[in-house]
């Protein structure tokens, strides 16, 4: 009897090893990732129709490869497993009917399964610790590629979701989307940093990432998904700056909703300023009930004893460039524009341009994604914002002259604005973050407790090199700056200095 278990743990060590030699694991991924990349296809509103049928063939014969790949793996897994029995039948051990009658033993079964798994969770775990983590959105799966892709196959169905959201869950009353705040600025400029400060105010809902890909419907999403009990290990986000982000991290997805509106504005190689004259009706009324499913999703997943949550806020770099409108169609709204000096703005946009350029050409979905989530600050599928005086041909995208020019015309289209804005000073946030933003706080007539806001700001100062800047360019953007700093010493009544 104790020969025969010896024998038949043998027979389950040489199947395992052989699984494990082989890579079957890996193989299986691609198999699935291969499929769901062709199914994915099929609803890529980006593909031509010849550029799909392309990518269904092409999953077809890897299907066919990856399904002769497995046959062999698993042949030669059976036939490690069975060596150990026959050498032991011929040698005389243990008969080979009595190790295959341990080995179909209830008990043995669970006990040995049981065993093989804490080693498979054992291993993952080791070799997770070791093997530097990849960033952001490259770490999808083929799953969660396939139903993003679905998600975003067309305006259609995010409008679809929102309405079933509507029918499938009307109670309780939807909460009213009262005196929003819009952060905005261009990218880099500190405006996730103040989104998470924000976000620790027990009134506020944001966006968060359990909200995607469903965005427009985050009630019933978050309940299909699997609700708090869907969980993510924290991670770097793809920028690359440190900060760490997981499903519960607020961030910004209501650039999705303009894109499903005004579709055609984003067709060009640059994206136009919306004016207060470009009203949609219809839009306005979906970004309002949208706000109120965002609030009713926060509170849904907040302790019932907590403070109710009833100001919708979000993160949207691309709202600087829709200013007069968010101020006609919302009058009610207050828009807090974090700003950084001009010089060191620049040179971080430069750098995640190269950066994100790098990343997307690397792999397709990065792309996919930012273009779905309407994130087009940089990278390859850099848009900018045609500002007044801005003229992006005139300079490369891959040099900080191009980004200062950038800076220099929104900024200053922003000065129109600047008393119907709340200015901060990412100098001010990084020197005095409580004192900033306890008077951001009053500003916006929210709740500040013991909030610890350092954490979410770097505390040494915003310096970087001036030299490769053109002397003329900088000096017209630290003039724009002079008086945003004026603005926003006028804005926040706390002494920040």
């Amino acid at each position: 009897m104790t020969q025969a278990i010896a024998v038949s743990l043998l027979a389950v060590a040489g199947f395992i090893i052989a699984l494990w030699w082989t890579n079957i694991a890996g193989i299986a991924h691609k198999i699935v990732g291969a499929s769901m990349a062709g199914v994915a296809a099929l609803f890529d509103n980006q593909l031509s129709d010849d550029a799909k049928e392309a990518a269904a063939r092409r999953a077809g014969v890897q299907l066919i490869l990856g399904g002769l790949n497995l046959t062999w793996r698993i042949a030669l897994a059976l036939a490690a497993a069975g060596l150990p029995i026959l050498l032991a039948d011929l040698a005389g051990l243990a008969p080979g009917s009595a190790v295959l009658d341990v080995m179909l033993r209830l008990d043995y079964i669970v006990i040995v399964s049981v065993l093989a798994f804490a080693a498979v969770k054992i291993v993952s775990r080791l070799r997770r610790s070791e093997t530097p983590q990849d960033n952001g959105v490259s770490q999808y799966s083929p799953v969660d590629q396939f139903v993003h892709n679905l998600a975003f196959s067309g305006p259609t169905v995010q409008k679809a979701a929102a309405r079933i959201e509507a029918r499938l869950m009307p109670r309780p009353p939807m909460p009213e989307a009262a005196n929003p705040i819009f952060v905005t600025s261009l990218a880099r400029g500190g405006t996730t940093a103040v989104l998470n400060a924000l976000h620790d105010a027990p009134e506020v809902a944001t966006h968060t990432y359990r909200d995607m890909p469903f965005v427009t419907a985050p009630v019933l999403w978050n309940k299909l998904a699997g609700g708090q009990r869907r969980e993510v290990r924290r991670q770097q986000r793809a920028h690359g700056d440190g900060m760490e982000i997981d499903l519960d991290s607020a961030e910004a997805f209501e650039e999705v909703i303009w894109k499903m509106f005004w579709p055609e504005r984003y067709k060009g190689s640059s994206i136009p300023l919306w004016e207060a004259g470009d009203t949609n009706e219809q839009a306005d009324r979906f970004l309002l009930n949208h706000m109120s499913s965002i609030i009713r999703a926060r509170n849904l997943q907040a302790d019932p004893l907590s403070v109710q949550k009833m100001r919708y806020c979000s993160k949207n770099n691309a709202n600087i460039a829709r200013i007069p409108y968010l101020l006609k169609s919302f009058p009610d709204c207050r828009i807090v524009v974090p700003v950084r000096r001009p010089e060191s703005h620049a040179e971080s946009l430069l750098r995640q341009h190269n950066n994100f350029s790098k990343l997307q050409t690397q792999d397709s979905f990065v792309s996919r994604y930012m273009a779905d989530i309407g994130h087009f600050e940089f990278g390859n599928l850099h848009k900018p914002f045609m500002f007044s005086g801005f003229e992006p041909a005139q300079k490369d995208t891959h040099t900080p002259d191009y980004w200062l020019q950038y800076w220099t015309c929104a900024f200053r289209n922003l000065l129109a604005y600047k008393d119907k804005c709340i200015f901060l000073l990412q100098d001010d946030l990084r020197a005095s973050p409580k004192a900033t933003m306890e008077g951001l706080y009053d500003a916006l007539g929210l709740s500040s407790g013991e909030q610890s806001f350092g954490r979410y700001f770097h505390s040494k100062p915003d310096l970087t090199e001036t030299e490769r800047f053109d002397p003329d360019h900088l000096q017209e953007a630290i003039e724009i700056y002079g008086v945003l700093e004026k603005c926003a010493r006028r804005d926040l009544l706390r002494d920040v200095i």
